[in-house]
């Protein structure tokens, strides 16, 4: 008897079993790539807004909505997706954004959006002779 009759359906076996394995690590690597692309999408948002919300000698209302609109169109430039807008909290000494960026889900246990907050100084005006 050879080796070959007593081992048929075995590799057929292994195959259907580790396949399926194989198809979830791919799914889970991509989704951790989505995930970390919105990520990046929302922080650099965040970022952007709170730069330019943080301009000197502009009234707080101006700078809110300065923000907020730097921050959505870097969204839109990078390809991402939002929640809801852009959440803008500016005083006199800080600017507070937060960014929430959708990410597309394959895996349905991840979670579906990435909120990022950046928090920023205000530019200060100093004129010359008060140096």
């Amino acid at each position: 008897m050879s080796i070959h009759r007593r081992d048929r359906g075995e590799v057929s076996a292994q195959v259907v079993l580790v396949i399926p394995v194989i198809i979830l690590l791919m799914m889970l690597a991509i989704q951790a790539g989505l995930y970390f692309h919105a990520s990046s999408i929302a922080g650099a948002a965040a970022a952007e807004g709170a730069a330019a919300a943080s301009v000197a000698r502009i009234p707080s209302e101006v700078a809110a909505r300065r923000g907020q609109r730097a921050a959505e169109n870097l969204v839109i430039e990078a390809g991402g997706h939002t929640t809801s807008a852009a959440l803008v909290a500016v005083n006199t000494e800080t600017v507070t954004i937060t960014v929430e960026a959708l990410v597309p889900r394959i895996i349905p246990f991840f979670p579906s959006s990435v909120r990022r907050t950046v928090i920023e100084p205000r530019e200060r005006f100093t004129t010359e002779l008060s140096r």
